[in-house]
C-alpha cells in the first residue's frame, strides 16, 4: 500500500524526481538501481515512483527491523520524525508530516540566518517586505518562525515555497554537486543569491554531522528536505 504522505509524488515529473533518485542511488546499499523497472525505464523516473518510495522507506528502517517487517521499511512519517530528532528540530507528537517538514526547513533556515552578515540580513529583510511579510528584524536572533507568529503571519504561500527552494537547492548543490532546475522569478533568484554563501556553510556542516551519524541519514535527510520542497511546490501551485 502506498504511503498517503507520499502519494503526491506520483504527480511529479522526471526532473522533480531526479534528485530523489540520485540521493538513493548514491548509497552503495541501495536496491533501486537493480530493479527490473529501473533498468527498463531509467531515466524516466515517473515509471517507478513506487520503487523510489519503497527504497526510501527501507533506508528509514534498520536492516534487522526491515527483515522482521518482511522487507517493507517504515512509514514516511516515522522517517521525518527520525530526521527531525537527529537534527534537533523541535517537533510534537501531534504534528502532521507537513508541519514537521516545515519545522525542519525553518531550522536549517534559522541556522543560515545566524551565518549571514548584517548587510545580507538587511537585504533579505527587504525581500521579505516585498513578499508581503512586513517589517522584520533578523538581527534580533529570534527564530523567523516566531517572528512570523508574533506578526500574525502563517508560514505559508510564497514564503514557505521560497524557503523550501533555498534549502533544497543548497542540499542538492552540496550532495550532488548541482542545484535544482528552477524557473525562478526575480524575488526567488535574489533570495537564492543572498543565501548562497551562508547556507552553503550550514549544509556543509550538516553533511559532516550526517556522515558521522550513519550512512542511512545520507539518504533520508536530503530526501526528506527534497520531498518537503516538492510538497510546497505542488500545494502552492508552483509546478
Amino acid at each position: 500500500m502506498i504511503d498517503p504522505d507520499l502519494e503526491f509524488l506520483h504527480k511529479c515529473n522526471n526532473e522533480e524526481l531526479d534528485p530523489l533518485v540520485k540521493y538513493i542511488t548514491k548509497a552503495d546499499t541501495n536496491a533501486l538501481d537493480i530493479t527490473d523497472v529501473y533498468k527498463k525505464y531509467y531515466p524516466n523516473h515517473v515509471h517507478y515512483v513506487d520503487e523510489i518510495i519503497r527504497e526510501l522507506q527501507l533506508f528509514g528502517g534498520n536492516t534487522i527491523a526491515n527483515i522482521l517487517r518482511n522487507n517493507e521499511g517504515v512509514a514516511y512519517k516515522e522517517i521525518v520524525q527520525d530526521v527531525c530528532k537527529k537534527l534537533k528540530v523541535k517537533i510534537e507528537e501531534k504534528d502532521s508530516v507537513e508541519e514537521m517538514e516545515e519545522k525542519l526547513l525553518l531550522k536549517v533556515f534559522d541556522d543560515t540566518i545566524k551565518k549571514m552578515s548584517d548587510s545580507e540580513k538587511k537585504t533579505f529583510e527587504e525581500v521579505l517586505q516585498q513578499a508581503g511579510v512586513g517589517k522584520v528584524d533578523l538581527s534580533s536572533g529570534i527564530p523567523i518562525g516566531l517572528i512570523l507568529a508574533q506578526a500574525g503571519i502563517r508560514f505559508s504561500g510564497f514564503l514557505a515555497y521560497e524557503i523550501s527552494v533555498i534549502v533544497a537547492n543548497a542540499v542538492a548543490r552540496t550532495v550532488l554537486g548541482e542545484g535544482l532546475s528552477l524557473a525562478a522569478n526575480a524575488t526567488l533568484t535574489r533570495s537564492i543569491a543572498i543565501f548562497a554563501g551562508p547556507i552553503g556553510w550550514v549544509i556543509t556542516g550538516l553533511w559532516t554531522f550526517i556522515d558521522i551519524a550513519g550512512p542511512a541519514y545520507r539518504v533520508t535527510v536530503p530526501c526528506v528536505i527534497h520531498i518537503a520542497y516538492l510538497r510546497q511546490k505542488k500545494q502552492r501551485g508552483y509546478s
